[in-house]
């Protein structure tokens, strides 16, 4: 049996990693030197998004440590024959070096069950789809190997498209440019962004939050393949995102749409109001 592992960035649920039998290595979310606190364990999107408005300074995030990364492989050893960790994307975190590191410590004392490190080229829910994907073929007795194989060809087909209320906190967090940032707000010019080949990029622009918002949903319009499963995430928009998935379900009825938050790691950057999809393309 394989055990799927990965970090917490992922944006899955624990109720849902839990359904999947994914074991999640918890990321750190850090206000301060005595305040740091285990995403998804001390700290969740809720309780991140009611505390973000008043920081005059935001919080940083970690990735899990040398330390993490091992006691979640002795777990994983415990009920598998092989662990696969699917990393977030090496373009944008250390973390894939850090499992690469991690596995390399405990093969020198003496680890016995294999270990492959997949670089996902992802993030948030693009991840998480990789994720997911991976363990229900670890449910069909798939070797890591064979999963691998099966990742190599999804990944280049997943969509992730997603629109920001503000750029503000993307701007604070020094994810973009100033000048760029105030520009787009004071003329309520909301980018398309999409995640793509490891990195966020930008393909387009339209004029207002709405406007943006109904953009996303036309680009699954176009470019999913129906009657998937679909990951709707949003950053303190649960009204909005119930709103979108019966657009969605109009248009695709046979679509699985689950409603997500997006996480706390992802949130500091993204502030509220991020509304967004993963779903798998259609070949072109």
């Amino acid at each position: 049996m394989v055990a799927v592992v990965t970090n917490s960035v992922c944006d899955l649920s624990p109720e849902l990693a839990e359904e999947y039998g994914v074991l999640m290595i918890p990321d750190v979310i850090i206000f301060s030197e005595s305040e740091q606190f285990r995403n998804n364990l001390e700290i969740d999107p809720p309780a991140l998004f009611a505390r973000l408005p008043n920081c005059e300074q935001l919080p940083t995030t970690a990735h899990p440590n040398l330390q993490l990364n091992m006691d979640a492989f002795r777990k994983a050893a415990e009920y598998a024959d092989e662990i696969l960790c699917i990393s977030p994307t090496s373009k944008m975190s250390g973390a894939y070096g850090t499992a690469c590191s991690s596995r390399t410590l405990l093969m020198e004392q003496g680890f016995s069950t294999p270990i492959t490190v997949y670089d996902s080229l992802q993030i948030s829910f693009g991840l998480g789809t990789l994720v997911v994907q991976a363990a229900k073929l670890a449910r069909q007795n798939k070797s890591a190997a064979e999963i691998v194989a099966q990742l190599d060809v999804i990944r280049p087909q997943i969509g992730v498209y997603f629109a920001m209320q503000s750029l503000e906190y993307a701007r604070r967090g020094g994810r973009v440019g100033a000048i760029r940032v105030l520009a787009a707000d004071l003329l309520n010019v909301k980018p398309i962004l999409t995640f793509k080949d490891g990195l966020v990029k930008d393909i387009g622009v339209v004029r207002g939050y709405n406007n943006a918002v109904d953009h996303v949903v036309e680009l699954y319009r176009k470019r999913a393949a129906f009657g998937g499963d679909v990951f709707l995430f949003h950053s303190d928009r649960e009204e909005l995102a119930r709103q979108i998935r019966q657009q969605l379900l109009e248009m695709d009825p046979n679509c699985r749409v689950r409603i997500g938050w997006v996480g706390a790691v992802i949130g500091v950057y993204t502030g509220p109001g991020c509304i967004g999809l993963a779903f798998m393309e259609k070949n072109a």
